[in-house]
């Protein structure tokens, strides 16, 4: 069973899958093993819950040979970011993880990068044909994942969720 408290809201879970994202059940189960605080437990179900989503991604596109990281910044990519800057602070990664990303994603001509004309200071990223037509192919399996994950929840709990994650990742991008 997993329990999570917010706002007087009790939320439990049983866990039916033995393995959740390549990980055992009870590391689910882990953030209610020991006394902590609510904000302890949230911060805790959180780490789990983004861990899964990136294991779950992984798995979506690794037919593709494909890492998780990898599609994640050809999707951004096709959303139309192109600021490494941009694409950092989404993907979560500092500048030097971000080169090497490039420069892998670069040399498999999936991305090329190049100085803005109106800017020489800036460099644009953008996808290759090569790219476009990978993107292509695992958008249904990352939107199909996606589904599965956030099935679980109802159209308010998303909302809700979406809601109290943006003041979250607001606060973390204030410091």
């Amino acid at each position: 069973m997993f329990r999570v408290a917010i706002d007087n809201i009790r939320v439990e879970t049983k866990v039916t899958n033995p393995k959740i994202g390549g990980k055992p059940a009870l590391m689910v189960t882990s953030c209610d093993a020991i006394e902590v605080s609510d904000q302890e437990r949230i911060a805790c179900g959180l780490h789990i819950a983004s861990r899964g989503l990136s294991s779950a991604m992984a798995d979506a596109v690794t037919p593709h040979g494909l890492s998780g990281m990898e599609a994640n910044l050809l999707l951004k990519l096709d959303k139309g970011l192109n600021s490494p800057s941009e694409i950092a602070t989404y993907l979560g990664i500092d500048a030097s993880n971000l080169s090497r990303l490039m420069r892998k994603m670069q040399e498999a001509e999936l991305i090329r990068r190049e100085v803005d004309p109106t800017n020489r200071s800036r460099v644009i990223i953008e996808l290759t044909a090569q790219g476009k037509r990978l993107v292509k192919k695992i958008k249904p399996d990352v939107r199909e994942m996606e589904k599965n994950v956030m099935s679980v929840l109802t159209a308010k709990e998303l909302t809700t969720l979406q809601k109290i994650l943006m003041k979250m990742c607001v606060s973390v991008l204030e410091g």
